[in-house]
């Protein structure tokens, strides 16, 4: 029973290239083949080789014809492709990528051309990059074994054991114009750098150490009865000196005392300054006397040292030796308040007793 004929009106779009075995575009029998092609322009979307079955049917199915999409020339500034280049693309041809030295690609090294004549992924650009940073000699980086070295990126340095860093610990990529890229800054030094051990005499260090490498901090301190003459710390720098310089340990010195209405008996040669546990001698002028909280003393001399935190240990007061009237004063008119006097007498006597403190005060105005 002769085989079914398949139809030929599924090909006639179609330019056919072989037929086996030998048929004609008006029919093909059972197991027939034929290898297709699209007229120029256009593409096939399917299998290009079909076979007739018995059923009368092709398998696969014919494939249709679409036409061709071309899809730009893929260009990109500072880079170029490393695939073989064309004059057209059309659907299913692929581009690869590569970025000139001082760039990096962002994005996919490779694309195709689609059928709706568009690249996908879409063509890749190439970003400014730094170039390496720089090597130290007794150093290194952070970013050995890195290649590429975008906008931001840092690194930081350190030295071989034993040496100090001088100079910022680390750069990073940046722009001085928003187009090229550079380092922040130079790369730092490895040096061996000692400061000189300070000496301060009468005086101390913290921490204490026995050598002084860059970059360490002194705190330093007095023994008693010395001050401190310069900064409290010192940092040793890159130039093996220390800054602030090291301050000094001096002598803590009292000021000559002095007490109103009061003179210096002993010693009498006038010093404007007195070293630690020196003692003076300090006696009332004529007309007055010491006083404690309003008690009067015969005592005719007082004595006071230097201490170590440049203060005298308590002066005395001198004052006038009349002034006991006031005092007595005073007295009275708390007895009288405790002997029950009538309000108006008590008043009476706060107002001449008011009279008498203004006198008495008009009196040291003017002697003053």
């Amino acid at each position: 029973m002769p085989g079914l004929l398949c139809p030929p009106g599924q090909l006639l779009a179609l330019l056919v290239l072989l037929l086996q075995p030998t048929g004609s575009l008006e029919n093909f029998t059972s197991g027939s083949t034929a290898t297709l092609e699209c007229d120029p322009g256009y593409t096939a979307l399917g299998a290009t080789t079909v076979r007739c079955l018995a059923s009368g049917r092709w398998y696969p199915r014919v494939p249709a014809c679409i036409p061709e999409e071309q899809c730009p020339i893929p260009v990109i500034p500072h880079g170029r492709e490393i695939s073989a280049r064309k004059s057209e693309y059309t659907f299913g041809h692929q581009a690869e990528f590569h970025c000139d030295h001082g760039y990096v690609l962002k994005g996919s090294q490779r694309t195709q051309c689609s059928s709706e004549g568009t690249w996908r992924p879409p063509i890749p650009y190439c970003d400014r990059v730094c170039d390496p940073p720089p090597k130290i000699a007794n150093g290194q980086h952070s970013a050995l074994g890195t290649k590429q070295f975008p906008y931001g990126f840092e690194v930081k340095y350190t030295c071989m054991e034993g040496l100090s860093l001088i100079g910022d610990e680390s750069i990073y990529c940046t722009s001085d114009d928003g187009e090229n890229l550079t380092w922040s800054g130079p790369a730092p030094e490895c040096r061996v750098v000692r400061c000189p051990k300070p000496v301060v005499e009468r005086g101390r260090m913290t921490p204490q150490r026995f050598t002084f490498p860059y970059g360490v901090v002194l705190r330093f301190s007095c023994d008693e009865g010395f001050g401190l003459s310069g900064a409290p710390e010192s940092q040793c720098q890159a130039d093996g000196s220390w800054h602030p310089p090291v301050p000094t340990c001096q002598p803590v010195l009292c000021p000559q005392p002095r007490v109103a209405y009061g003179r210096l008996q002993s010693p009498l040669d006038d010093k404007t300054w007195y070293q630690i546990n020196e003692t003076v001698s300090l006696g009332c002028a004529p007309g007055y006397q010491f006083s404690d909280d309003g008690n009067m003393s015969l005592e005719d001399s007082w004595t006071a040292t230097c201490l170590p935190d440049g203060n005298w240990t308590p002066l005395p007061k001198c004052k006038k030796e009349d002034d006991a009237d006031v005092c007595e004063e005073v007295h009275y008119i708390k007895s009288a308040f405790g002997c029950g006097l009538p309000v108006a007498e008590v008043k009476a006597l706060l107002e001449i007793q008011k009279l008498f403190l203004e006198i008495k005060k008009l009196e040291v105005e003017l002697e003053e």
